[in-house]
């Protein structure tokens, strides 16, 4: 099914467009797997940028890979914006979910922390030191 370049059936470039979008999916699963890192392990910002370029180049290398084989090696912009579109997609719905799921997880660790930070530094739950029996008056 390889075709030259000068001729490309609209069904064949309707179809190259279609499996672009499909290359949000492995867009979205490297966001979400990016942005659960930053939620539950808070890092620098320098980490953060280099986190981000890479995700970018990702993006870019997932793009030229599918160039290279399925396009004839021919980059156009359609494919970039069908991959785009599909990362939209993906964001819209399974990477809603997921955040959602994430903020519960994390709410969840916050609390959990918060209970052993008290319990270790003997804080009450107004924040007030808890006094000791023999302290009394």
């Amino acid at each position: 099914m390889i075709a030259s370049l000068g001729h490309l059936t609209v069904a064949e470039e309707l179809l190259r467009f279609l499996r672009s979008i499909l290359l949000g999916l492995p867009a979205g699963i490297l966001l979400d797997l990016f942005r659960t890192l930053r939620i539950l392990l808070p890092h620098h910002p320098a980490a953060v940028f280099l986190e981000d370029a890479l995700y970018a180049f990702a993006l870019c290398f997932f793009l030229q890979c599918y160039a290279w084989m399925y396009a004839d090696t021919v980059f156009r912009w359609p494919y970039a914006a069908g991959e785009i579109l599909g990362l939209a997609a993906y964001m819209l719905t399974v990477g809603a979910v997921w955040m959602r799921m994430l903020r519960r997880i994390r709410c969840r660790i916050s609390r959990i922390r918060s209970f052993f930070c008290r319990a270790v530094s003997g804080r009450n739950e107004s924040g007030a030191k808890s006094k000791k029996i023999s302290e009394s008056p």
